[in-house]
């Protein structure tokens, strides 16, 4: 490990005012000797964190946070202490010393990658505002871009042809083997000849924690492929180490708690341009555990906003893991179909897109969510396929709290037993993946939801029944989700006059599951013809909803004898009239 003199440590701590570094992060106002402000490590409304100029000190009174401007910086980047002499030392403009010549040449070598890359972003930047860079800024114009996103972000382009930049570069005094292992520029296999490594393509630089150029990412302008490159790895560049966006995230992530992941580029600079400054994406790769574990020093909770489509969903499902597995809270923005964030944002606005940030599914809710898409819920073999899916998840679960909450969610939504649940899922932590207690503890079909597979059967096999069946039951009469889709479309389709048939539903359902499902019905010969049948099932439909009610009532009434003595007459008769109705259909 690198140890510096206290000579060098005293020289950068000379060279630099902790009153102006901090004031980088913190409103200060002048108090007494020294200055006060919110502090930036806790949330607090009256200021406590207190700085002394004169001694190069600071400390909340609130929290206990303490130290000088090494500690501050390092608590605030997130930065080993290395780290932050380096930073604050090229901040103080203090040459560190080279202890091996090793270290010495490697430390140039990407020195001088950083500085092609600097060189690299200013000459990109400029050809966007360029006549011959017309048609990239018309480009990103037509994509919603604003002047104040792509100056944040310095975004350019590389114009067609083979070799603007290595021209530039060398004009520059660059030699043509550092353009090379910079990555901006390779040998012609055809030719021979050295050839820009992007052409005719939007760039976007990217950019380490410390604010240096690492890489680039370009896309095409039209529907070419590939549409998106990024720069080949390099001695500065490792694209599962870092993550596009973060250094210009990180000061809203401190102050949120929270990352928004996102899928692209385009998807990135959309959010920060609508104020979400927090999102950050992955750099053409599934989220990986180096990643995870360099947002890990800056928020405790991880949102992943991926693409709707299947591609995104089964990114989604991949990141889920790795994300819990670092002891990070983790929910899942769960997108409408087809979509991606930056559609979202461009068509729904930003208050639409906030709400589906704090509706955003935890783990077990989305996973189970696509699963239930995916796998018939309503077959036994649906719901085996499920749980097998689920196990990993819940047996990462340390609380013995949440794993029975968890359960108890899962057991409510495929109508198995907690205990079925629990008894398989400690056989599965020995190995034994059979799940023989949930496949014994089949709970028998309650009669309620029997009778609406009749009934749902029984209308799409006998139009005459469909008037009398609509007339009597709502759409929310029906429990089963699956179901109550079924029933809509049906229904829909008779008050339009419209012919209902079994193609035409099934012609209109979107879930597959659904899909799966109606063909179920109509071949376990649960459709009847009988009226008797039909009357039964729509009785056995609506006391199911009157027990339910009745419930609700009874709990409201236990809840105002713990609060008072005497309880609300209206409540009480409503109780009563519920359980007369009962009785008298039962």
């Amino acid at each position: 490990m690198v140890r510096y003199s206290e000579e060098i440590l005293d020289e950068i701590r000379n060279r630099l005012d902790i009153i102006a570094l901090i004031s980088e992060y913190v409103t200060l106002k002048k108090s007494g000797k020294g200055y006060k402000g919110l502090c930036p490590f806790h949330q607090e409304k009256t200021p406590s964190f207190m700085v002394d100029g004169q001694r190069q000190i600071f400390h909340c009174f609130g929290c206990g946070e303490g130290g000088n401007i090494f500690t501050f910086v390092m608590k605030i980047e997130k930065l080993t202490f290395p780290e932050t002499v380096k930073l604050l030392a090229n901040k103080a403009g203090v040459q560190l010393p080279v202890y091996e010549k090793q270290n010495n040449k490697s430390i140039q070598d990407k020195e001088l990658i950083f500085r092609l890359n600097r060189i690299a972003t200013e000459y990109y930047h400029k050809n966007l505002f360029l006549p011959q860079g017309e048609k990239a800024l018309n480009y990103l114009v037509k994509r919603n871009f604003n002047e104040e996103i792509i100056k944040r972000f310095q975004l350019g382009y590389a114009f067609p042809g083979f070799e603007h930049l290595v021209h530039f570069l060398l004009s520059k005094k660059a030699a043509l083997e550092d353009i090379f292992k910079a990555g901006l520029g390779f040998k012609s296999t055809t030719t021979g000849k050295p050839i820009d490594y992007f052409r005719d393509r939007i760039i976007f630089p990217i950019i380490n924690l410390q604010g240096k150029i690492i890489a680039f990412g370009g896309r095409v302008l039209d529907d070419k492929l590939p549409k998106y490159i990024n720069s080949p790895e390099t001695l500065v560049y490792n694209k599962a180490k870092n993550l596009y966006g973060l250094f210009q995230a990180k000061q809203s992530i401190r102050q949120k708690n929270q990352i928004i992941i996102m899928e692209g580029y385009t998807d990135v600079l959309i959010a920060h341009q609508f104020g979400f400054e927090n999102a950050v994406a992955p750099l053409g790769t599934a989220l990986t555990t180096q990643q995870i574990g360099l947002l890990k020093r800056f928020a405790d909770e991880v949102l992943i906003a991926f693409d709707s489509d299947t591609a995104g969903k089964n990114a989604t499902l991949r990141s889920l893991g790795i994300v819990k597995k670092a002891g990070l809270t983790v929910r899942v923005v769960h997108l409408p179909p087809d979509s991606d964030p930056a559609d979202i944002l461009l068509q729904k606005g930003k208050i639409f897109f906030n709400n589906l940030i704090e509706n955003a599914l935890p783990l077990v809710d989305y996973k189970l969510k696509v699963l239930k898409q995916q796998y018939n819920p309503a077959s036994s073999e649906g719901k085996i396929n499920i749980i097998k899916e689920l196990f990993p998840d819940l047996n990462d679960i340390s609380s013995d709290i949440e794993l029975r909450s968890e359960v108890k969610k899962i057991a409510e939504r495929l109508g198995l037993t907690e205990e079925s649940i629990l008894l398989d899922l400690n056989q599965y932590k020995k190995g034994n993946k059979k799940l023989s207690n949930i496949l014994t503890h089949f709970p028998v079909e309650s009669t309620h939801i029997n009778a609406e597979k009749i009934l749902i059967g029984t209308m799409l096999q006998k139009r005459d029944a469909i008037e009398r069946i609509v007339s009597d039951l709502r759409v929310e009469d029906f429990t089963v989700p699956e179901h109550r889709e079924i029933f809509s479309i049906i229904m829909n389709l008779f008050n339009s006059g419209e012919k209902v048939s079994l193609q035409k539903v099934m012609d209109k359902v979107e879930q597959p599951s659904i899909t799966n499902l109606i063909p179920q019905i109509m071949l376990r010969d649960v459709i009847s013809l009988d009226s008797v049948t039909i009357e039964r099932s729509i009785k056995a439909i609506k006391v199911y909803r009157l027990q339910l009610e009745l419930e609700k009532t009874k709990k409201a009434i236990n809840e105002e004898e713990k609060r008072k003595k005497n309880v609300n007459a209206e409540l009480l008769q409503k109780y009563q009239d519920i359980l007369y109705r009962i009785k008298t259909m039962v």
